[in-house]
């Protein structure tokens, strides 16, 4: 049960799981717990799916709007850490700034435990206006980048040193302590979503891996780049297999079956940007890949970085994405069971041929 950034001659990958976002139904009641429930519980079964087909990795992305019916992953990877043995489980992302980091070191901590040293722990900001959500009150972006480096700083204290104190503007830890679950795995794998190159760098310091999606392959390419040369910096050595990109995968037999599996992924995505954006409560994150659509397609709602065609398109372009960027981990969303299985038993094997040594 290797990290997943362990083995950097071997490509790997990663299947992230919207939830809520897989149902079939094209006018679903999102309000109803019934079915609510059928979203977790379909979660859970695609986390032993997912381990069955041969993913390295199976990670859950949290939201707090209607639709996505994931803001605890924490709890749904617990549920699936019971009925799973072998495949790595973890977050892309937990929403650092909603938490005290010591209550998701502590999570994490236990989610390592009762997976048997299986969990990943994925970091980010999210999306605009949720770190209000937490302190009660509009933040500054000055307060808002202060409070971001102290949960990095007071987290990565509280999962790696006993007896320990934090005095900061925005988290004090004034007596002695020392976190009740401590991850099975040393080092805990942890991964630094974002864009910047701010970011990279904070990930870097501290020999922590990074997941992107947002920006273009040369973008990615410069930000490998410069995470690489910072993290020698400081004492770690980081490759391709220490970053992760993501893509929406739309796969069919023909183009044309591609086509309909594309469509549905983009009516799905839709249905959520407009309960997202409804009554005008929230703009759409202009940071964040998963929430951009392509506006150069003619196609309503089809997300930025969606690939999609026959096994050999797909595979092209994702072996682009390798070249170009350096990454050795890709983070990938496919909408059906059907999707899936084509993807792993014509695109997954080819692409890990391809790419048995490092470039």
């Amino acid at each position: 049960m290797d990290a997943l950034s362990d083995g950097p001659r071997t490509l790997k990958f990663v299947h992230t799981y919207g939830v809520g976002l897989h149902g079939a139904e094209s006018d679903p009641d999102v309000h109803d717990p019934r079915w609510q429930k059928r979203q977790v519980d379909d979660f859970v079964a695609f986390a032993v799916e997912a381990e069955e087909l041969g993913f390295d990795g199976v990670t859950v992305t949290e939201h707090h709007a209607p639709l996505m019916t994931c803001p605890s992953p924490h709890l749904l990877l617990a549920a699936a850490a019971v009925r799973t043995s072998r495949i790595r489980l973890g977050t892309a992302v937990t929403v650092l700034p909603l938490y005290h980091p010591i209550r998701v070191a502590e999570e994490a901590g236990t989610l390592d435990l009762l997976s048997g040293g299986r969990f990943e722990l994925g970091l980010g900001r999210g999306v605009p206006g949720e770190a209000h959500i937490a302190v009660g009150r509009r933040l500054t972006p000055e307060e808002q980048n202060q409070g971001w480096s102290e949960s990095l700083e007071l987290l990565q204290l509280a999962l790696t040193e006993r007896d320990f104190t934090y005095d900061g503007v925005f988290h004090k830890v004034t007596r002695p302590t020392t976190i009740a679950t401590r991850p099975l795995q040393d080092p805990f794998p942890i991964w630094l979503g974002g864009a910047s190159l701010d970011t990279m760098g904070r990930a870097a310091e501290r020999g922590w891996n990074v997941m992107r999606n947002f920006g273009s392959n040369q973008d990615h390419r410069e930000a490998l780049e410069h995470y690489t040369k910072v993290a020698a910096e400081h004492g770690h050595v980081r490759s391709g297999a220490n970053m992760m990109i993501e893509r929406f995968v739309a796969v069919g037999e023909s183009e044309e079956q591609a086509e309909r599996n594309l469509q549905k992924m983009s009516d799905s995505f839709g249905r959520f940007l407009s309960l997202f954006t409804a009554g005008g409560r929230r703009a759409v994150p202009q940071s964040d890949a998963e929430f951009h659509v392509d506006t150069g397609s003619a196609k309503k709602n089809r997300p930025a970085i969606a690939v999609f065609g026959t096994p050999d398109q797909v595979i092209e372009n994702l072996q682009r994405t390798i070249d170009e960027t350096g990454a050795r981990r890709l983070l990938v969303e496919l909408f059906s069971t059907e999707d899936r299985r084509l993807f792993v038993e014509e695109v997954m094997p080819v692409l890990r041929a391809r790419n048995a040594t490092a470039r």
